[in-house]
């Protein structure tokens, strides 16, 4: 089963950015994540080339994937 961690943030006017991150650690909090992404907020991290900057926390979230192959015919 692929996991992703999901951190949704706010854009202003802009609606929302959502990066996602692919194996987070098991047992990793709601705190933790939190935390992380409001130092990508204070640090400016990202630059959009048109429309507003990140500026809010919205959601985290992990999802998880079950991935089946398709047999060769």
């Amino acid at each position: 089963m692929a996991k992703k961690l999901n951190m949704v943030f706010t854009r202003g006017e802009d609606g929302t950015k959502t990066i996602s991150l692919a194996d987070p650690k098991d047992g990793i909090t709601a705190s933790q994540v939190k935390g992380v992404m409001q130092n990508i907020i204070d640090k400016d991290v990202f630059q959009f080339e048109t429309g507003s900057p990140i500026d809010g926390i919205k959601r985290a979230y992990i999802r998880e994937t079950i991935i089946t192959e398709l047999p060769e015919a």
